[in-house]
């Protein structure tokens, strides 16, 4: 069984939970560091444009926003995949939302949760850490998803 197959398995809700969690968790971390510390500031450019305008509780009034945006962009994507790829096994919803996972992950992990139990920010490098795992682990999964796409294809003798 490939992984398209084992990620076709997991429900759709359950993935979505993941990334819901993922964002509900980075934006309330986010509010709730930058109102204890005042002398600290937003890496992010966009978000510290609007929060400079509509205070910190921007981080607060984005979380239905983001969770909105996040599911019609899983939606979105899996009907371009299924309109791409009229054969494919993959199953749009499901792969959309593990690309998701996987761009976001690395950042909560290593900017948040290392933050939570160290109480600092370990890493200060010259480079994004979690941006170059998160773009390593996507490019992983796209390729093998992608891999396994062609073998269950070449298995049904569908060609392209």
């Amino acid at each position: 069984m490939g992984i398209n197959q084992k990620t076709a398995k997991i429900s759709f809700w359950v993935l979505y939970g993941l990334v819901a969690g993922i964002t509900l968790f980075d934006l309330v971390f986010t509010y709730l560091f930058l109102s204890n510390n005042p002398e600290a500031y937003e890496g992010n450019p966009v978000h510290a444009y609007f929060a400079s305008i509509i205070g910190l509780e921007y981080f607060l009034v984005m979380v239905p926003i983001s969770l909105l945006a996040i599911y019609e962009i899983i939606k979105l994507g899996a009907l371009l995949i299924r309109r791409i790829d009229k054969h494919t096994k993959i199953s749009g919803e499901n792969y959309m939302a593990v690309i998701i996972i996987l761009v976001t992950f690395p950042n909560m992990l290593i900017n948040e949760i290392v933050m939570v139990v160290c109480g600092r920010q370990v890493l200060r490098l010259g480079f994004d850490p979690a941006l170059i795992l998160a773009v390593v682990l996507t490019i992983g999964y796209i390729m093998l998803a992608e891999l396994d796409d062609k073998a269950q294809k070449r298995k049904d003798g569908i060609k392209k």
